[in-house]
């Protein structure tokens, strides 16, 4: 097997370069990768640029910390010769250069046991495919210009939703959101019955999912206090209808409350503690990507416990895991 595989597929089987991803921050970053690299900073964005390698973070208001935003791996780069290769991944994996194609990665990934579902057809140019356990997207190279067959990208954005295949019209399921704010519980209920298409699940998430982002956003939203209410009873009634599991849930409910304490801190909100306890309840050991998402979401509210004891231990497991 060559370094450039061997490199590509330890990136897919684990969603990180050389045990580094966004959500570890900006210091770790630095750490791992042997300095700043190309710094770009736009607002409240700041990109970091060390060859294959970018990462991504956004600064939450109010002096509340970095929040990781995306790690890719721009395996198109290596056209253009090693020089574009980090010199931190030189030293691990050796030098390379060149296109790795998608049936060389495939094959060291089948051995490893590890799975990628394509996702939809052809897009500007690319294919994506999906690696649910390290929650990777990996980019492939269908157009003449891309170099088809090609690897093109790796990119992790962790908590993305993928299983949602219900495509409508956020407008019309906005307004529809809004109607059932304003409804008792019972009536809810009946309307998720009699307003659910065949694939209940889909929907729901979809729905949810449009719901908790509006909320939490800039937007206008009049008494955002009602869909915040909303939004939580909509994430217990998926998980009785097993749309979610429990651990979704912690995992939500830490990024919406973390939000919506940046941007709203006027708001009535769970405790921190309560939140935070619910998320490290279900981490679990070793740690997997959707654990570590769990302890990176615990980790935007640990200002606000009564005690860190926990969250800490926990967390020194993450960063080292």
């Amino acid at each position: 097997m060559s370094a450039k595989v061997e490199f590509f597929a330890d990136v897919v089987q684990t969603g990180t370069v050389l045990g580094l991803d966004a959500n570890l921050g900006p210091d770790v970053a630095a750490e791992v990768m042997g300095g700043l690299g190309g710094e770009n900073r736009s607002g409240r964005t700041y990109l970091r640029s060390y060859g294959l390698v970018e990462v991504g973070w956004y600064l939450r208001q109010r002096e509340l910390g970095w929040q990781g935003v995306h790690l890719a791996v721009q395996a198109h780069r290596l056209k253009y010769g090693a020089d574009w290769l980090d010199d931190a991944v030189a030293a691990k994996y050796g030098r390379f250069d060149g296109l790795l194609m998608f049936d060389e990665l495939q094959a060291e990934l089948a051995s490893r046991r590890v799975e990628l579902v394509k996702i939809g057809g052809p897009e500007f140019g690319n294919q994506q495919y999906w690696q649910p356990d390290a929650q990777v997207t990996l980019y492939v190279g269908v157009d003449p210009e891309f170099g088809p067959g090609s690897v093109q990208k790796v990119f992790t954005a962790f908590g993305q939703d993928l299983s949602i295949s219900f495509r409508g019209d956020h407008r019309v399921v906005w307004r529809q959101v809004k109607a059932v704010a304003e409804m008792p519980e019972e009536r809810r209920i009946r309307w998720a019955t009699e307003e659910s298409p065949e694939d209940f699940r889909s929907w729901w998430r979809y729905c949810t999912r449009l719901a908790a982002g509006t909320t939490a956003s800039h937007d206008e939203v009049s008494e955002r206090a009602r869909f915040v209410e909303l939004v939580f009873w909509m994430w217990e009634h998926g998980l009785r209808e097993g749309v979610y599991t429990a651990k979704e849930i912690a995992y939500l409910r830490a990024e919406f409350v973390a939000r919506l304490e940046e941007l709203y801190p006027e708001l009535a909100l769970p405790s921190h503690d309560e939140v935070v306890g619910a998320c490290l309840d279900h981490v679990g050991e070793p740690m997997r990507r959707d654990d570590k998402n769990l302890v990176d979401a615990a980790r935007l509210l640990r200002h606000g416990l009564t005690d860190t004891s926990r969250f800490d231990a926990v967390y020194e497991r993450r960063r080292n895991g």
